[in-house]
């Protein structure tokens, strides 16, 4: 449903009224506060009317009204205004990653604080999957006999290690030598493409050293993408809900709830890792467990390969003002230095 420009004028300044206030608003408030252009007479009839049409609720008989799931969906989608964000708040964020080597799990985590600091809400950032991490080293140490041990360090942090068994014996010089031209194809890729397609490839060459052509189908099936699980959700802010929602104990147990079911908000967040833009699931429009509850949330990439997603999670009455383009500016930059390390 589409609403009348004076509709429009009179749910926007409601509801950033209520975000900057957090009060039932009245009639009486918006004819004060902002240039709206009509009588409070007139404005007393737009909100009777708005409410009829389910964009804003009397929270009582005699008090002002408040957004509901619908008001607020409406505001998002046709009427909010996107603030700048301010060259402090640009610094704060830029910041926060000059204080970290270029990890990108270090990446990560100062994602989420960053997120939950500006936000005042909680944060969710869904790393890559295991399979997408890329390789910062590979190392081939002979242990025994026919066993050898891969040592993969990734760009996360992840160092990995690998038991490899053969029937002959292989020289640690032979090892030297084809770690030293592993690493001089494959630096870079993710494990995913290095086991599928790049160690195929070089095998199709053959212009390995020796001993390659009998290791390479052993260190392809090592990467498996099952050899590469552990935990990529990275959570901050939660005291913030504890402020958000001091007067809605039910609620803030409900949505505390949702942090305790780590696999909830995984499979939510891997939904949006394929979606580009900033998407806001308000309510239960996202899930019948998100009833007073708005995440906003966006994907950041690797080149130009999408491979995470990241969140704020916190009250319907958030500002979306800012949280919107913070939400977006965090994701370029994000980007933009994950796609540098993988260099």
């Amino acid at each position: 449903m589409d609403l009348s420009p004076r509709h429009r004028v009179i749910l926007k300044a409601l509801v950033d009224e209520f975000v900057s206030d957090n009060k039932p608003v009245g009639s009486k408030t918006l004819s004060e506060k902002y240039e709206i252009g009509l009588s409070p007479a007139t404005i007393r009839t737009s909100l009777s009317e708005l409410e009829d049409m389910g964009f804003i609720v009397a929270r009582h008989t005699s008090g002002g009204r408040v957004p509901t799931e619908r008001g607020y969906r409406f505001y998002v989608d046709s009427l909010v205004t996107l603030f700048e964000l301010t060259l402090k708040e640009k610094q704060r964020i830029q910041e926060e990653y000059l204080k970290m080597q270029f990890r990108l799990d270090q990446v990560l985590v100062a994602t989420s604080r960053v997120l939950a600091s500006l936000s005042q809400s909680a944060s969710v950032v869904l790393g890559p999957e295991g399979s997408l991490d890329t390789l910062k080293h590979l190392e081939l140490i002979h242990v025994n006999g026919g066993e050898v041990l891969m040592i993969l360090v990734m760009r996360s942090g992840t160092v990995l290690n690998r038991n490899i068994f053969f029937d002959h014996h292989i020289s640690q010089e032979s090892l030297y030598q084809i770690s030293r031209y592993l690493n001089e194809n494959v630096k870079g890729f993710d494990v995913h493409e290095i086991q599928n397609n790049l160690i195929p490839q070089m095998m199709l060459k053959k212009e390995g050293p020796e001993g390659f052509a009998l290791l390479a189908p052993s260190i392809a099936r090592s990467m498996a993408s099952e050899n590469f699980n552990f935990d990529n959700l990275y959570i901050d802010g939660l005291k913030n809900l504890y402020e958000n929602f001091r007067d809605e104990e039910d609620r803030l147990e409900n949505i505390l709830h949702l942090f305790d079911e780590k696999n909830f908000l995984r499979n939510f967040f891997t939904e949006h890792v394929p979606m580009d833009g900033v998407y806001t699931i308000i309510g239960k429009d996202g899930d019948e467990k998100l009833g007073g509850v708005t995440i906003i949330t966006t994907n950041y990439r690797m080149g130009e390969k999408r491979i995470g997603s990241m969140g704020i999670i916190g009250p319907q009455r958030m500002n979306y003002n800012k949280t919107l383009p913070l939400l977006e500016f965090t994701s370029k930059l994000v980007s933009e230095m994950i796609t540098k390390m993988s260099r």
